[in-house]
């Protein structure tokens, strides 16, 4: 960069491969040009206390005209443009020295980076941190994009929480510690109450409060119950001798946070039967022990002094986006996204799906689908183990296909992934592509036109059901998917027996129809599946065999009797337990990689700043980082691979992690990386032995019906009689016994 000359950098850079544009950096510019510098600095204070109470460390720094202050924070995963927006829209409403023009513009949005020459002479220099920090906290360790989601919650709340004539803020005193600190803008409550230290140490307001019809304070949110850990602490009686009064603000702050009024939560802290949490509110302490009850007075006036705390605690209380709302709202829209998605797929035709890689291609979208509806957000983590395991091919293979998506058009990248970091890369649904110049690319659907269904008198055949895109559906898929019994037929047989599942009974015109293939690749399907007794003959249908799936065989069952040949030794084994063993080995394949790029990081430093670091065999004990160890190295000083992956196998319990994994596929359900756990099973409650009452001798068998003292001649010893007549001659054994003894 030239010292002599002003330079700018983008604010929302070009990154060709990641998307659309994102934000990297987003920066507020306090201009001192229409309002006095302690103005700005004030301005940058108070924005920079909203951004440090979300997680966001900001770099303040002297722009280089006198006054002038650039509050710099970063987002490596970048911002949505219209999350900053949003930003921009509610910080101006806030600080009128700031010149919306950088964060409006995501094409041309430009500030200058810190060093940089001013027009009008001058440089921008950082006022706190060192080159070295300001460059670690604007990008290795800068902020995610949720933490700019909650900042603009924040600041639309405390926007609206303005009235338009509230005076501004006091101005600050000038210098570069005003860009850090900054007093509350508004230290009294309610009608001017006071509102102590302890809560104004939560912030600034992220709510706006309102008065009800009774003119009390009220957080403006729609009402809503209680929810079950709110109604948990309301239902909890304080011991005889613990501090009622404690026990009466987390009830009371839930219910503000519901939006109720003081009038709601006066007649349920009345109630003694509802609120025994409020034991405060109605009795008092005599000095005698026992307590005593309070007057109506005393009550409704202390309600109200607890009310008031309450709500301004609750106004107080950091929010998130889901808090407006939106939680379900992202769900619907993952729900939306994702049925659209089916529908594009179905669109695309069976052709798309047929080819010799379509099984992995389709594997990978519905694995995509299953975590967008589990996230309820389509921006999701697109780890390639988790993909590969819930799409029942290896991590290689999965990795092909999610490349291939991309480039056909049907994902798109929106953060790459860091190694070092542990970030997996990052997708959504693509909206559009570019072509690349491939013989072998399938553009993907985006447009799925209207078709006419036709007329059942005419005989046109129905269009084809849509597609389910439920997380049940999804979650059979999946489960589909990884049955280990396709590593030995494939995975194209894998798509004609779940046309067969879907349709319940097919012949083989209608599975060729379904899946797109040839009718000589369907016959050897049904032939394969047939020997496993995945299918099975059916009733014909106008004289054409039909295939339909037995409900007594599963695919676990079918994976045991397959063999795979081992291409290097020529033996066979059954396939079940495949995908248990690359789930195991997966996990232990993250362990391993999250200790090397520790390692990794820790050479790059100064031999002087190296932190001690304990043995590579040293145990790991309840809070310590597994990744604080050193690398095993040979003698030669090598890395040792092989003895890490020993030392993590062990650490992370990879035998139990299979035997869990094994123990989900012979039940038939999902195997995903993160559920699984090397605790061991629980073990199944014992059966009480005797359960059933013992029949004296002198009494018939209801099961039998042998007289008393008769011998049972009822066959197969798991039958009710033999069972309670074997339990009859233990009585009678045990009772000998007793009576030889005594």
């Amino acid at each position: 960069m030239d010292l002599d000359r002003p330079v700018a950098a983008h604010l929302a850079p070009r990154t060709p491969g990641r998307g659309p544009r994102r934000f990297r950096f987003i920066v507020f510019d306090h201009d001192p040009k229409k309002v006095p510098a302690a103005q700005a600095a004030a301005d940058a204070g108070l924005l920079a206390e909203c951004t440090r109470a979300e997680g966001i460390e900001p770099v303040p720094t002297a722009s280089g005209s006198p006054g002038g202050i650039h509050l710099w924070t970063g987002c490596a995963e970048g911002v949505a443009a219209s999350v900053v927006a949003r930003i921009n829209d509610a910080a101006a409403a806030l600080c009128p020295s700031l010149d919306r023009a950088p964060l409006a513009n995501l094409t041309d949005g430009l500030v200058r980076p810190p060093g940089a020459a001013h027009r009008a002479g001058g440089y921008s220099t950082l006022l706190i941190h060192t080159v070295d920090e300001a460059v670690r906290v604007l990008g290795p360790d800068s902020a995610p994009a949720s933490a700019f989601e909650r900042l603009a919650v924040r600041l639309e709340a405390m926007a609206a929480a303005l009235p338009q004539d509230d005076p501004q803020p006091e101005p600050a005193p000038e210098g570069p510690a005003a860009a850090v600190v900054v007093e509350e803008p508004a230290p009294r409550g309610h009608r001017s109450r006071k509102v102590p230290p302890s809560i104004r140490a939560r912030g600034p307001r992220v709510r706006a409060v309102v008065e009800d019809e009774a003119g009390c304070p009220r957080v403006d949110t729609p009402w809503r119950p209680l929810g079950r850990k709110a109604a948990r602490s309301l239902s909890q009686r304080p011991a005889p001798g613990d501090d009622h009064s404690a026990a009466k603000h987390s009830p009371t702050r839930s219910m503000a946070l519901a939006g109720w009024t003081q009038a709601q939560g006066l007649a349920v802290a009345r109630d003694a039967a509802a609120s025994p949490a409020l034991e405060y509110i109605r009795t008092e302490r005599q000095p005698d022990g026992p307590r005593r009850p309070r007057t109506t007075e005393q009550v409704e006036k202390l309600w109200a002094r607890v009310w008031f705390l309450a709500v301004e605690d609750a106004a107080r209380m950091p929010r998130r986006p889901e808090d407006d709302g939106r939680h379900q709202d992202h769900g619907d829209d993952a729900a939306e996204a994702v049925a659209d998605l089916m529908t594009r797929m179905q669109a695309a035709g069976t052709a798309r799906w047929a080819r010799e890689s379509g099984p992995a291609d389709a594997a990978v979208l519905n694995s995509v689908s299953l975590l967008i509806m589990l996230t309820g957000t389509t921006d999701v983590s697109a780890n390639v183990r988790r993909l590969a395991i819930l799409s029942g091919y290896t991590a290689q293979t999965a990795a092909v296909a999610l490349w291939r998506l991309i480039r056909d058009g049907w994902i798109t990248v929106t953060a790459e992934a860091e190694r070092r970091a542990g970030k997996a890369r990052r997708v959504t649904l693509a909206t559009a592509h570019e072509c690349p110049d491939n013989d072998h690319h399938r553009c993907a659907i985006y447009d799925v036109p209207a078709v006419h269904p036709g007329s059942d008198r005419s005989g046109t055949p129905r269009p084809p059901a849509p597609p389910s895109s439920s997380l049940e559906f999804l979650r059979a898929v999946a489960i589909h998917q990884q049955a280990d019994v396709w590593h030995v037929l494939g995975h194209h047989a894998a798509r004609t027996l779940w046309a067969i599942r879907r349709a319940g009974r097919c012949t083989v015109p209608e599975m060729m129809a379904a899946t797109g293939y040839g009718r000589r690749a369907t016959l050897r399907h049904a032939e394969m599946m047939t020997a496993l007794q995945m299918v099975t003959p059916g009733p014909r249908r106008k004289g054409v065999p039909t295939y339909q799936v037995p409900r007594t065989r599963s695919l676990y069952e079918a994976a045991e009797t397959a063999q795979k040949r081992d291409p290097r030794t020529g033996e066979t084994y059954p396939a079940a337990g495949r995908m248990a063993q690359l789930a195991a080995r997966y996990r232990l394949d993250q362990a391993v990689s999250e200790w090397w790029a520790a390692e990794e990081i820790h050479r790059s430093l100064p031999r002087a700043e190296r932190p001690p670091r304990a043995h590579a065999h040293q145990a790991v004990i309840p809070g310590m980082d597994p990744r604080g160890r050193a690398y095993p190295r040979d003698d030669d000083g090598r890395p040792d691979h092989v003895t890490a992956r020993e030392i993590e196998a062990e650490r992370i319990g990879a035998v139990r992690l299979y035997a869990h994994a094994h123990r989900l596929a012979r039940a038939g359900q999902l195997i995903d990386l993160p559920a699984l756990t090397a605790a061991e099973p629980e073990a199944p409650p014992a059966r009480r032995r005797g359960g059933r009452a013992i029949i004296p001798t002198r009494y018939g068998c209801p099961h039998c019906h042998a007289q008393a003292g008769a011998r049972c001649v009822t066959r197969g010893t798991g039958r009710p009689a033999a069972r309670v007549h074997a339990r009859r001659r233990e009585a009678a054994a045990e009772a000998r016994a007793r009576h030889a003894q005594g």
